[in-house]
């Protein structure tokens, strides 16, 4: 699964923020402290695996308005639709799915569930989306703990 862009209609600082051409391979965000780069990340993991309570409390409502949440454009092979995961509907909704299929048909959650496969919130976390708290501890770290950490890291 390669996430291929994304459109953030309201989630923390953002609104109707939208990033295209994302790379097939890696991206990574980059900016001074408290640009948002933290907030686009937890947007992504939002989308992927539900509004938690803890994203919730810091993510929602939106500080400049907009619907809570957003779109990930995804590519699964040949395969290619949209993830819309929305959560309006009071302070315990993860949000509701619709996936938007390249010839315009909807559906609930099933295709963002199989492109995700056996990929858990944690697994995605720790080796999909890496943060900076991790790379800061990475960095301080000598060959053999580096490597000791990113072995950990790797295998959830």
């Amino acid at each position: 699964m390669k996430i291929t862009d994304l459109e953030i209609d309201g989630f923390g600082v953002w609104n109707n923020l939208k990033l295209t051409g994302l790379s097939r391979r890696v991206t990574a965000f980059y900016g001074p402290n408290e640009a948002g780069k933290t907030t686009v990340m937890q947007f992504m993991r939002s989308v992927l695996y539900g509004m938690s309570p803890e994203r919730r409390k810091k993510y929602l409502p939106p500080l400049d308005g907009g619907q809570p949440g957003g779109t990930l454009g995804i590519v699964e092979g040949d395969l290619r639709f949209r993830a819309t995961r929305i959560a309006d509907r009071g302070p315990e909704d993860v949000g509701r799915v619709v996936c938007t299929n390249s010839d315009g048909s909807t559906s609930g959650d099933r295709l963002l569930r199989e492109s995700l496969g056996d990929v858990d919130e944690p697994t995605f976390t720790n080796v999909f989306a890496v943060g900076l708290d991790e790379i800061h501890e990475l960095g301080s770290l000598s060959g053999s703990k580096a490597a000791e950490w990113i072995y950990r890291l790797t295998s959830g």
